[in-house]
C-alpha cells in the first residue's frame, strides 16, 4: 500500500479511528520506537530509605514495560537500587550506582513488567543507608 509523505505531524484523530502509514518527503517510511507518545508514562522518585516504595502507579488493565532508568546517586556511599514488576514480587532488574554518581540503562527493546498480570504497580528497593538519596527517573511503554 502507498504511503503518505508527512512534512508535519497528522491532526489527532477518535480511538479505533483508521490511519494511513505515513513517509518523509523522501519516502521513507515513519516508525516510533516501543509506543505512541500518549502510551508513554515517566515516574521520578528519589529513594532516601530502604522500604520498597512504588515507582509508577498500578493502572488496572495494563502492564507498564520499562523501557529507560537512571539514578543518580546524591551521597558519597555506592548503593544499588532493585526494580520490582509488583508489590513483594521477584527483582527484575539492578542497578549498581556509584558513591556521587549515576548509572542506568536504556534499553534496545521494553522489559517486560510481568509475564501475565495486570494493574500491578512497579516498585524501587534500596539499602538503608543513612544519608543516602538516590534520584531515579524511568520511562515505561503502557501496554494494554
Amino acid at each position: 500500500s502507498n504511503l503518505v509523505a508527512r512534512t508535519t505531524n497528522p491532526s489527532a484523530t477518535s480511538d479505533g479511528s483508521a490511519v494511513l502509514a505515513s513517509a518523509d518527503d523522501l519516502g521513507r517510511q515513519l516508525t516510533r520506537p516501543f509506543n505512541a507518545r500518549d502510551l508513554i508514562a515517566s515516574a521520578y522518585v528519589s529513594a532516601t530509605t530502604g522500604t520498597e516504595t512504588t515507582l509508577l502507579a498500578a493502572t488496572a488493565g495494563a502492564m507498564f514495560d520499562l523501557i529507560y532508568v537512571m539514578c543518580a546517586n546524591q551521597s558519597d556511599a555506592a548503593t544499588r537500587i532493585d526494580f520490582r514488576g509488583v508489590l513483594a514480587g521477584n527483582v527484575l532488574l539492578t542497578v549498581a550506582v556509584p558513591a556521587s554518581g549515576t548509572a542506568g540503562v536504556a534499553l534496545p527493546i521494553p522489559f517486560p513488567q510481568t509475564s501475565s498480570d495486570t494493574g500491578n504497580a512497579w516498585t524501587y528497593d534500596m539499602p538503608d543507608i543513612t544519608g543516602t538519596t538516590v534520584n531515579i527517573s524511568a520511562l515505561f511503554s503502557k501496554e494494554v
